[in-house]
């Protein structure tokens, strides 16, 4: 671990500062647009326009790479991204906070492919795994972290938007300073959407679904918190425990998935985290305490279904299918987390603040009950080799070459 750790460790720390920044600016914007007034349907589509832009650049920025490089790339996305967080503080209006978030989509979404890029060329088939884990805890801690710092100052000033610009410019010198050479790329192939469908329904619709409820719990969630009533450092300890409780149940959750029918395991998460968002609700009304150990739990249900649908999709591939099966599931998790948070807020308009886990109440049920019938639909595949591996949220086609499974293409 220590030599995997010395030899990336500028990458690291450089996309810890964008995480960081990436966790701050998201819930910084969602409080602001309530704070100015917004509309909760304007809020979400402003919301929108991030998943927009990073479904955008998911499939622009690969071929940009191959024509421009790596390193010109990547200064100019992070600069692109530092400069679009300060227009939100000159035009205070919807529409152009939606477009200034495409932007802001494209941007991260760039970073993400170039930083995975950059990982896939320093990892070899005996680190690759250890490089994902170490690149998930990165994730979920440094976003976690960007949470707390909206309690340094009024979210209704300007300063936060000045220390997400700081923190996004300051991340390309670890990172710059540290890189030589660009990595090998190539633009990942994708499956298409139907081949995608006939291997695998549930991965298939799963993936939609999973970016419906995600979208919305991370980019939509502290709109609901503010609607709540909830103060800035509650809404903070919201996103924390989300973002935390997530991650850490993902090893056990993965653990059980690897000895029962992964499906099961999928469907059951599914199923419960929906039941778990009426109790949300009904706790909302209670204790805040309560709230947040419900919430906690919710979190843990819901975040590794992403995981569990990518594990129960490569249980019906060869090693060298993963990338391009991941490739087109990026595409629906995408077009699910576009429409997420608008939905939601139609939600919140229609029955208030608690129509936001109305919306995900619906979401999982309808996931879990369309789990069941493939269920019955489908025999468990047989002699399945693959495993669980815990993912990060955001990782990119280019990312999932980090999968252990695929090491057997390289050699």
């Amino acid at each position: 671990m220590t030599s995997v750790l010395l030899k990336t460790w500028a990458l690291f720390f450089g996309f810890a500062i964008i995480s960081t920044a990436h966790g701050l600016q998201g819930t910084l914007l969602g409080i602001r647009a309530i704070v100015e007034g917004f509309s909760f349907v304007s809020t979400g589509f402003v919301v929108a326009g991030y998943y927009v832009g990073f479904l955008a650049g998911s499939i622009l920025i690969p071929t940009l790479l191959q024509r421009v490089g790596h390193i010109r790339v990547f200064a100019a996305l992070a600069s692109l991204a530092s400069i679009a967080i300060l227009l939100h503080s000159v035009f205070l209006e919807p529409i152009s906070w939606f477009f200034i978030r495409i932007l802001t989509g494209i941007s991260l979404s760039g970073i993400y492919v170039i930083m995975e890029s950059w990982l896939n060329d320093k990892s070899t088939n005996k680190t690759r795994g250890k490089i994902l884990s170490i690149y998930m805890i990165v994730t979920f801690s440094f976003v976690g972290l960007g949470q707390l710092l909206l309690n340094l100052s009024d979210p209704a000033k300007v300063d936060l938007f000045i220390l997400v610009s700081i923190l996004l410019s300051f991340s390309l010198l670890p990172i710059l300073l540290s890189i030589t050479d660009a990595p090998n790329f190539d633009n990942p192939k994708r499956l298409t959407l139907k081949e995608l469908y006939i291997l695998t329904p549930l991965g298939f619709v799963g993936a939609f679904f999973i970016g419906l409820a995600h979208s919305a719990i991370f980019g939509y969630g502290a709109v609901y918190a503010i609607a709540k009533g909830f103060s800035t450092f509650e809404i903070s300890i919201f996103m924390i425990i989300v973002s935390t409780f997530g991650a850490i149940l993902q090893w056990p959750i993965g653990y059980l998935s690897d000895r029962i029918d992964r499906r099961i395991i999928l469907v059951g998460v599914t199923l419960i985290a929906s039941c778990l968002s009426i109790f949300i609700v009904a706790s909302s009304y209670l204790s805040l305490i309560i709230f947040f150990i419900i919430l906690a739990f919710y979190a843990g249900m819901s975040l590794p279904m992403y995981s569990l649908a990518v594990a129960h999709t490569n249980d019906f591939l060869q090693p060298d299918e993963i990338v391009a099966a991941s490739s087109s599931m990026a595409i629906l998790v995408g077009i699910g987390a576009i429409l997420g948070p608008i939905i939601a807020s139609f939600f919140m308009k229609g029955i208030g603040p608690d129509g936001f886990f109305a919306y995900l109440f619906i979401v999982h049920l309808l996931f879990g009950l369309f789990g069941l019938y493939r269920m019955g639909k489908r025999a468990k595949p047989a002699d399945i080799e693959s495993q669980y591996v815990p993912l990060p949220r955001n990782i990119s086609a280019v990312g999932m070459e980090l999968n252990p499974k695929v090491e057997s293409t390289e050699e």
